[in-house]
């Protein structure tokens, strides 16, 4: 899935660089007081990190525990290929319950098999590259199908419609769809509504 925009990486990156030369010019202008500012900011940059990594482990914990997955239950995890969610869900199911996870895996294949095997969940992990827009699944595959911060970078609006489409489609009639966003939600509701 390529996904286009500002990443949490370049805006951290940003973030430190003005931190770092805002020193410097603070230093060298002897204007202490701009101190408040990058003390700020780097209270901001502290803060982000801390939601990007514990925080935001803790919110899709709380999401899967949530769920109650069945022992037969087949998720489709389209989190753009963030591991750490995958192995979270692989970790509370119980075989043969098995989690198919969505990502470019190719770039990096023997790193993230290897992660999944030191996680003892290889049994439960399936990876898979695919289109969002076009999966390689039979209709009606998953009973749940999970969005992890995936779609709100897609643009225009009619591909990311068409992604929340295609996770429709292979979401079992009875089945479960979370997507977790900060971005587009009235979009995918009304998407889901249709």
């Amino acid at each position: 899935m390529k996904l286009r925009g500002i990443n949490v990486v370049t805006i951290l990156a940003v973030a430190f660089f003005v931190i770092v030369f805002g020193l410097i010019g603070t230093l060298v202008s002897h204007q202490y007081w701009n101190l408040i500012w990058l003390i700020l900011l780097l209270a901001w940059t502290l803060i982000l990190l801390h939601t990007m990594t514990q925080g935001h482990l803790k919110i899709w914990q709380a999401l899967v525990d949530r769920m109650a997955f069945s022992d037969h239950a087949q998720i489709l995890d389209l989190s753009a290929g963030r591991l750490n969610d995958l192995l979270l869900l692989a970790k509370n199911l119980q075989v043969p319950a098995k989690v198919t996870g969505t990502g470019d895996w190719r770039q990096d294949q023997q790193n993230v098999q290897a992660r999944v095997n030191a996680a003892k969940v290889a049994d439960r992990v399936r990876l898979v590259d695919t289109d969002v827009f076009n999966m390689n699944f039979p209709d009606r595959s998953f009973d749940n199908v999970l969005v992890d911060l995936a779609f709100h970078n897609i643009s225009p609006a009619i591909k990311r419609n068409r992604a929340v489409q295609e996770a429709a489609r292979v979401l079992k009639a009875d089945g479960t769809m979370a997507i977790v966003d900060f971005a587009h939600v009235d979009e995918y509701q009304q998407m889901l509504a249709n």
